[in-house]
């Protein structure tokens, strides 16, 4: 069901905009092959006994170089686990297949640039200014709890 509701999402639409027009323009082309390459990934099953704080830092940093550095969602996501409970104000609903489900269309478009990063056990925290949703750079903090090896929980603050 999961893979089905973004395949959906994704494609659908895409039937339409992929017949070449006169209005296509390259950047459009780019963000339309782009979020064709999002992949569901499997999700994250955590692990028990529960990783060293040292383990669990080193999947923070490769789950935060996948998302935030190479903007690679399916990489990323594979570090999430599938009931993943976001609190973002930007949340539609809780779940990995929702969180891509709203980033997959418009991550490819943004630009980010990653200022800082900690992991301190059991949270892991992310700042980074993000522009192309709007007129304005936005600097985004975010902070994503780490149960058993996987990404179970997000919180995000924006100014």
């Amino acid at each position: 069901m999961r893979s089905f509701s973004l395949v959906t999402l994704l494609t659908l639409p895409l039937a339409a905009l992929a017949t070449p027009t006169r209005l296509d323009t390259p950047a459009r082309t780019v963000a339309l092959e782009a979020r064709q390459a999002v992949v569901t990934p499997p999700p994250c099953v955590p692990r028990t006994p529960e990783p060293s704080r040292a383990e669990s830092k080193c999947i923070f940093d490769r789950f935060v170089d996948a998302f935030l550095v190479r903007k690679n969602l399916t990489e990323a996501f594979s570090y999430v686990d599938e009931g993943y409970i976001n609190h973002s104000a930007a949340a539609t609903a809780n779940g990995s297949a929702a969180a891509l489900d709203v980033l997959g269309p418009i991550w490819p478009t943004v630009q980010v640039q990653l200022l800082s990063e900690g992991y301190t056990g059991p949270n892991g925290t992310a700042t980074y200014n993000i522009s192309g949703l709007g007129p304005d750079t936005l600097t985004i903090t975010d902070t994503w709890r780490m149960q058993g090896g996987c990404i179970v929980e997000h919180w995000d603050t924006t100014s």
